[in-house]
């Protein structure tokens, strides 16, 4: 059953080889994130600290609006072929009309949404801003399709030292104030969203060169709409907990729930590294055989699973010093009880690789919208009674849905846990 430990070695050697040149940028990346995080939590309070979590939180509702998901389509393009040129323009021209209405509707559903937050009511519009400045991010789909990401690595790595030098500068400034911190924040997403545009016409694809073809718009669209809607339930549901609690409870609890949540998060980067490596190369295996991507999907699942156990263990190890340096009250127990998730992270992360090669993104909207409703349910009967632990235990019910159970639901993936388990009959 739990063969794939003895070779979780090979696997790494097997499919992570190229990644080297990666890794050492998002170690920096990573690294500065973390540090950056670390000191907010210190010297900020948890109501300052819950204030930010939520304006943040909720503007990343609307990310998806900034043409992120379509990400996968545009990899799949370049990848297949097609002429790249018209590829980045019609892909961007949908990223800056959606990012448009992306900021309108953000900034005016807040105030419906936490009327009793009115002080953050302003400042909202300027966390949303930073969504006007996300439609040049469709340059790293393309360095991502090329398989020449650790351009855009070394660019996030000097981005995540600016911002974070930003954040310690605002937490040492006596009184603190969000606006601020939000306008040196939204001051280094411009920077960044400059930068990709530089790198790209380092590639002699400058912004001018971009063409916008309808055809290719309509396309888009017809293809990638499931994800678009899964996209933005996926969203909903990833950022509930914060905004369930901020608004069941107080700004207090939310902080202290966001202060594990981020610690936690700050490991993300690995599903997202193993994906951004593997799926170009899902596809192309997918065009040779069905037997080679089979065979290469389920080692991606069995990596996913075993570097995610490890990376759990380590949280755990990790969290009674956490606690002690930052000084937030039950802080081993929230980490112990998020970590969990990266496990039903990872998981999906592989298995959305394998409906994006499949064309069988339509599959995720039911999966995200029944376990959006669940998370809602389970919060609403959970947190009232045990405050940011029901919120953990109904993250925990979701995920174990998402990533296992809906498989069950479709002909399509019922084949999923034993190709992580053992070989299925096919593969015999």
């Amino acid at each position: 059953m739990f063969s794939f430990f003895p070779k979780l070695q090979s696997l790494y050697k097997l499919q992570l080889t190229g990644l080297s040149s990666q890794l050492g940028w998002y170690v920096i990346q990573l690294g500065v994130t973390f540090v950056s995080i670390l000191w907010l939590i210190r010297h900020l309070d948890n109501s300052h600290w819950g204030s930010i979590s939520l304006l943040v939180s909720y503007h990343g509702l609307f990310s998806v609006f900034s043409g992120i998901w379509l990400k996968d389509w545009t990899i799949k393009a370049i990848v297949e072929g097609r002429k790249v040129e018209p590829i980045l323009g019609s892909v961007a021209f949908m990223a800056v009309l959606l990012s448009v209405l992306g900021f309108v509707v953000c900034g005016l559903s807040f105030r419906g949404f936490f009327p009793q937050y009115s002080f953050l009511k302003n400042l909202i519009w300027v966390q949303a801003s930073n969504l006007l400045t996300t439609p040049f991010h469709v340059v790293y789909f393309y360095f991502d399709a090329i398989k020449k990401p650790y351009l855009i690595n070394q660019v996030n790595a000097y981005y995540a030292i600016c911002a974070g030098i930003c954040k310690v500068i605002c937490v040492e400034i006596k009184p603190f104030s969000f606006s601020v911190f939000l306008w040196l924040q939204l001051g280094c997403s411009l920077g960044l969203a400059m930068v990709y545009c530089w790198l790209v016409k380092s590639e002699g694809l400058g912004l001018r060169k971009w063409q916008i073809h309808w055809q290719l718009v309509q396309e888009m669209c017809k293809g990638a709409w499931s994800v678009f809607v899964s996209k933005i339930i996926g969203l909903v549901q990833s950022k509930m907990d914060v905004l369930l609690l901020a608004s069941l409870l107080n700004l207090a609890d939310t902080g202290r729930y966001s202060s594990a949540l981020r610690l936690v998060e700050a490991s993300y980067f690995v599903p997202v590294l193993l994906f951004t490596h593997q799926y170009p190369r899902m596809i192309e295996a997918k065009r040779m055989s069905e037997t080679l991507f089979l065979k290469q999907m389920r080692q991606y699942f069995q990596i996913s699973l075993g570097t995610s156990i490890v990376l759990v263990v380590m949280m755990w190890i990790g969290a009674p010093m956490l606690e002690r340096i930052l000084g937030v009250k039950q802080l081993t127990w929230l980490i112990v009880g998020i970590s969990g998730n990266l496990v039903f992270y990872m998981l999906d992360m592989a298995r959305s690789s394998f409906l994006f090669t499949n064309n069988l993104t339509h599959l995720m909207i039911p999966i995200q919208v029944i376990s959006c409703l669940l998370g809602v349910c389970f919060s609403y009967l959970l947190v009232p009674h045990w405050g940011i632990y029901g919120a953990i235990l109904s993250a925990w019910i979701t995920g174990i849905w998402q990533c296992w159970l809906s498989n069950y639901i479709f002909r399509e993936t019922r084949f999923i846990p034993s190709l992580i388990w053992s070989k299925p009959y096919f593969m015999a």
